[in-house]
């Protein structure tokens, strides 16, 4: 598991993420990920087409950077996510926490609203 930061403007960062984010892949990036994005009063747009798996340490890592995020006046929006990964989001309602949608410019047109 790996991640990218790209700053798209003064106020907005994308991550875009790759792998599996398991056991193993979320505790390989957690540490960084967390103080990368979650240090800075940034939204966030999290690319999620690369990655094949979500597991509950993943799902922890989302919840408490967009926490963190949100306490600073920013926001966090995933998009991108593969079917499988989607079905894990909706089991979970996970957006009814963070904002999920499709592709980069239906999250670039949710920043803009």
């Amino acid at each position: 598991m790996d991640f990218v930061l790209t700053e798209l403007d003064s106020g907005t960062n994308r991550v875009t993420l790759s792998g599996r984010l398991d056991a193993v892949g979320a505790e390989a990036i957690d540490l960084r990920f967390t103080s990368t994005v979650g240090s800075v009063a940034k939204n966030a747009l999290v690319d999620l087409t690369e990655v094949s798996f979500v597991a509950s340490l993943g799902l922890r890592m989302f919840i408490s950077v967009a926490r963190v995020l949100q306490r600073r006046g920013a926001q966090m929006i995933l998009f991108g996510a593969q079917s499988q990964v989607m079905e894990v989001f909706n089991t979970i309602a996970l957006d009814q926490m963070i904002p999920i949608v499709a592709t980069e410019a239906e999250a670039r047109a949710r920043l803009a609203a």
